[in-house]
């Protein structure tokens, strides 16, 4: 089983996603135990990706697992996203405490059965206040899921959006390669692409400054 579930999640998985180094990233089995995790994040928790594996969640957080397992436990279970998770403590090994939003992804294997959770692991700024949830899909933390719900933050629809990933490199991210994956966004890399193609000249291919919104002009 164990073979066959990491074969699975290797073949899934975006390597360029996963090596992200601007969120964390982590896989957890059925028994909460990391399957993979990105280097940004392995660097946040202290040892290295190599040392995460096989290992329980309470091996590497600590006290903090307390406030993370109950939302692992609830995606399997309900085969649904958890979103918002905010996590507050020190880990072990870490001289100050710190502060993350946490949001979790059910993980199907070939056969569409869920058979792990994925992670994305915002670290928070020292003195920045815990957020709730905002409106039109964007929580705290600065994600937001969905075609829809990423199309209404940024004034467009969902087939403007697509053909702009597609032309233009607009960053939505994605857990899998899967049909029917889980498609969110994150806030500052959206804005910054509005604000990076905002200076393009009018006219330009086939997007012009009237298809991409300025940051003010956002519902």
């Amino acid at each position: 089983m164990q073979a066959i579930f990491n074969e699975s999640f290797e073949k899934d998985l975006s390597a360029d996603f996963f090596k992200s180094s601007s969120v964390g990233l982590a896989v957890f089995d059925e028994q909460l135990r990391y399957q993979m995790v990105n280097p940004y994040l392995a660097a946040t928790h202290g040892p290295s990706a190599e040392a995460h594996f096989g290992r329980h969640v309470r091996d590497i957080l600590g006290e903090i697992a307390l406030q993370v397992e109950p939302a692992i436990e609830q995606v399997l279970a309900t085969q649904q996203p958890v979103f918002n998770v905010q996590v507050l403590g020190p880990l072990p090994g870490r001289l100050h405490g710190g502060r993350w939003t946490d949001n979790f992804f059910p993980l199907s294997d070939l056969n569409g059965a869920v058979k792990g959770v994925g992670a994305v692991v915002i670290e928070l700024p020292k003195h920045a206040c815990f957020q709730l949830p905002h409106p039109k899909g964007v929580i705290g933390g600065g994600v937001i899921r969905s075609w829809k719900e990423i199309a209404e933050y940024v004034g467009t629809c969902v087939k403007t959006l697509q053909r702009w990933e597609h032309a233009y490199g607009f960053p939505v991210r994605r857990l899998s390669h899967n049909k029917g994956a889980v498609v969110f966004a994150l806030t500052r890399e959206v804005d910054d692409w509005i604000n990076r193609r905002s200076q393009i000249i009018r006219g330009h291919g086939h997007i012009t400054l009237a298809e991409v919104p300025s940051f003010t002009s956002k519902k």
